[in-house]
């Protein structure tokens, strides 16, 4: 019910759209709502022609950008901060992705560059000369891939420290001549633990080109002596590539050994207890036989084959060599010894017997082990004969020398050489 006083409200009259009016109004609306995508999508809403600029703006570009360039990659060997590398093994610098632009390495206190090679496709890089020992080397290097910016880098690493180092030496002199009987003995600084490594590093040629065999004394000694003497008159030369080998233990060879040597005529001598003579042969004929003296009962001389060690016109004896002290039954005074050859580390000798000895030359034995001689067969040993030369000693009833006591590596036959443990008669 109205309240009192209020009119009765008037209603207007229904309002009459035409339909066309109606479609208009449709077609407004389909703008806008088309208008209010663009304005989401980030577009200003200006009416028909916006909306057609954001919808064409929706579609993909027929152009791509332009593609993007990986810059180039390296690797090096050795690797950065590395320790104990081999001088021999080559430094490789590799872009696996671009090519190298530039590659310096140089010793890193300072010095000339190390050189190198680049590889045909501009890609790797290779050191060409062995590196010092116990050096710490720079390496720098540059690298472009494409229209990538050029990529740097550099490294460090220390070759093989002096402490980790191995050397060698020979027993023959480069150009000397020496006996057939010559045995090749090289001794190392450190021990060879890859023994087979290093005999495969050596080389021996000529002298009749007989294949020989390897005997090791001691970790740092080792022996090659052909399966029969060297020949006479013949060029020998021995190689041991011992430069960048791993002996073991982390030790690597500093160096390489090169020696050539010749052999003179082929010398021989016999000393026999019984006949107490000494019989010299050159060239296969006897050359001269001389009256000797050898060891006493107490000192008697060793048997065997025996290697002229050293030579010299004088040479000192001293009783105190053998331990012997004043008062000892078998003292004697220190002298000079004439045209002297060395048989035996320990002490046993080719020399001209003193004046007291020579009235039984021939005939008995007085010496410490030595060969006494007339003064004419003493120095015709020291003058004709030569170091590398075998003086053989029979009859004594008394063992062999050690074969490392000198050079009696020719009592062992050739099929036991080899084997450290086989012992003959000494």
């Amino acid at each position: 019910m109205p309240l009192p006083s209020s009119p009765d409200p008037v209603l207007p009259a229904p309002r009459q759209s035409p339909a066309p009016r109606r479609l208009l109004a449709l077609g407004a609306v389909t703008v806008l709502l088309a208008t209010g995508c663009a304005q989401a999508s980030g577009a200003a809403a200006e009416g028909p022609a916006a909306t057609a600029s954001s919808a064409a703006s929706s579609v993909p570009s027929s152009t791509s950008p332009p593609a993007t360039v990986a810059p180039a990659e390296v690797t090096v060997a050795p690797a950065d901060a590395a320790v104990e590398h081999n001088p021999v093994e080559p430094v490789v610098v590799r872009a696996d992705r671009g090519e190298l632009t530039d590659v310096v390495l140089v010793p890193a206190a300072g010095g000339e560059p190390v050189p190198g090679e680049l590889s045909a496709d501009g890609r790797t890089w290779t050191s060409t000369e062995v590196l010092d020992f116990d050096t710490r080397y720079a390496l720098h290097w540059s690298a472009a891939s494409g229209a990538a910016a050029t990529t740097t880098g550099s490294s460090t690493f220390t070759t093989v420290l002096a402490a980790h180092e191995v050397d060698a030496r020979l027993n023959v002199a480069d150009g000397g001549t020496y006996g057939t009987g010559q045995v090749l003995e090289f001794t190392f600084s450190e021990p060879v633990v890859h023994k087979e490594r290093v005999e495969q590093a050596v080389t021996v040629e000529g002298g009749g080109d007989r294949a020989g065999a390897f005997r090791w004394y001691s970790d740092t000694m080792v022996r090659y002596r052909p399966a029969e003497k060297w020949a006479p008159h013949a060029q020998i030369t021995v190689s041991l590539d011992l430069l960048g080998l791993d002996v073991g233990h982390g030790m690597v060879g500093n160096h390489d050994l090169r020696r050539s040597f010749s052999t003179g005529a082929e010398h021989y001598a016999r000393v026999d207890n019984e006949t107490k003579t000494l019989t010299a042969w050159v060239d296969g004929e006897v050359a001269g036989t001389f009256p000797v003296t050898l060891g006493n009962e107490d000192w008697p001389s060793t048997t065997g084959q025996k290697v002229i060690m050293e030579q010299a016109p004088q040479y000192l004896f001293k009783a105190s060599s053998l331990d012997l002290q004043p008062g000892d039954p078998h003292w004697y005074d220190t002298f000079w010894a004439s045209n002297v050859s060395r048989l035996t580390a320990s002490g046993e000798f080719v020399h001209q017997a003193l004046p007291s000895a020579m009235p039984v030359l021939g005939v008995a034995n007085v010496s410490h082990g030595c060969v006494g001689m007339p003064p004419e067969g003493a120095k015709f040993i020291h003058d004709v004969f030569r170091p590398g030369d075998v003086v053989e000693v029979v009859g004594t009833g008394y063992p062999q020398a050690d074969p490392d006591d000198g050079y009696g590596d020719w009592n062992i036959p050739l099929e036991h050489y080899a084997d450290e443990q086989w012992k003959g008669n000494w």
